[in-house]
C-alpha cells in the first residue's frame, strides 16, 4: 500500500510544471504521511540578500507537501484546493542543505481536510518552519477525469 501511496503522490508532482522546475521530489509516502525534498539549487540563492531561498519557494514546498498528504486520507483521489495555509518560520535555512517538508493530513471531514507540516534541514528535531494548512473537499466527482486518471495510474478510457 505504501508503494502504490508514493507513485501516486510522484505522478501528481511529476504532472505540475513549477515542481519539475524546482526539482521536488516526493521521497517517502504512506499510509500516515508524506515527505518532500527541495534539493540544493543554485537558482534559488539570493545574492543580493542574505537568505537561502525567496519565501515563496518554502511556501510552495509546505503548500506541496501538505497537498500530497491528502492523498493517503482520502479513499479515492479528489484535487483539494488549497483554502488556509500558515508557516510559522523557526529558523533561517543555510543553502548547503536540501530543504524536506514532511507532512500529513490530521483529520479529514466531509468538506474540509486539516494537515500540517514540519520544515527541516538536516535534523526534523531543528524545523525551519512549522505549517498548518486546510484544504477543501469538492468531491470525487469534481476532480477533471484526465487529471484523476495519471494521478491513479490508469489509462483514461473514453
Amino acid at each position: 500500500m505504501s508503494e502504490q501511496i508514493l507513485q501516486k503522490c510522484q505522478r501528481f508532482i511529476g504532472a505540475l510544471a513549477h515542481m519539475r522546475k524546482l526539482q521536488m521530489q516526493v521521497i517517502k509516502a504512506d499510509e500516515k504521511s508524506v515527505t518532500v525534498v527541495l534539493p540544493v539549487q543554485g537558482q534559488l540563492v539570493s545574492n543580493e540578500l542574505d537568505t537561502y531561498m525567496h519565501g515563496g519557494v518554502l511556501t510552495t514546498l509546505v503548500d506541496t507537501a501538505t497537498s500530497l498528504s491528502t492523498i493517503p486520507a482520502l479513499k479515492e483521489y479528489e484535487l483539494c484546493p488549497t483554502l488556509d495555509l500558515r508557516i510559522d518560520h523557526m529558523s533561517a535555512p543555510v543553502a548547503s542543505q536540501p530543504m524536506y517538508a514532511h507532512a500529513e493530513c490530521y483529520r479529514v471531514t466531509r468538506n474540509v481536510l486539516f494537515t500540517r507540516a514540519t520544515v527541516y534541514q538536516d535534523n526534523p528535531s531543528k524545523p525551519v518552519a512549522y505549517a498548518i494548512s486546510t484544504f477543501m473537499r469538492p468531491g470525487s466527482g469534481n476532480t477533471d477525469l484526465a487529471f484523476k486518471s495519471l494521478v491513479d495510474g490508469v489509462k483514461e478510457t473514453i
